[in-house]
């Protein structure tokens, strides 16, 4: 009983680093490279479509014309989960060849905006402890002039605290 204690506190304390080191981050592709040590894939699910609520589209500043893509990806380091992310983003805000990659490409979103000079707004981080997750990140990534380009909530494997 006591060695599963202080393996749930060593998972908890290693969750609560990883949200602040997110907090942190310009973007969680950032933090995920670190911990890697290389580069991340993002595996998109081309089918997933998930319509934004009223709600996100007021935090997106967007009104009801306007277009926000979806993309579901799990993003892996070395074939191994780290997260899975839902994403809803704004493509008039950003240029054709960043749109083209996300619609087409594996790279994570946090990659292939970061000549926008991202940075992220928390809206709120969940210690879950569920398997397989073990931390919950929901937040606004904006450009460097405070544009709101996206709404993530990603969710951390276990896996990415080794």
């Amino acid at each position: 009983m006591l060695i599963a204690t202080v393996a749930v506190a060593a998972a908890t304390e290693g969750a609560a680093e990883l949200s602040r080191d997110l907090l942190a981050s310009p973007t969680a592709t950032a933090v995920l490279e670190r911990r890697c040590g290389g580069p991340i894939r993002a595996e998109v699910d081309r089918q997933a479509h998930k319509e934004p609520s009223p709600e996100q589209r007021k935090r997106l500043g967007v009104g009801q014309g306007e277009r926000v893509a979806y993309r579901s990806v799990v993003l892996s380091c070395a074939g191994v989960a780290f997260s899975i992310a839902e994403n809803w983003y704004v493509p008039s805000r950003l240029t054709p060849d960043m749109n083209a990659a996300l619609e087409q490409g594996d790279t994570p979103f946090g990659a292939v905006i970061r000549p926008l000079h991202p940075h992220r707004k928390a809206l709120e981080q969940v210690l879950v402890g569920i398997a397989p997750y073990v931390l919950r990140h929901r937040a606004l990534v904006l450009d460097g002039e405070g544009r709101t380009l996206a709404e993530v909530v990603e969710n951390y494997t276990a896996a990415v605290l080794r």
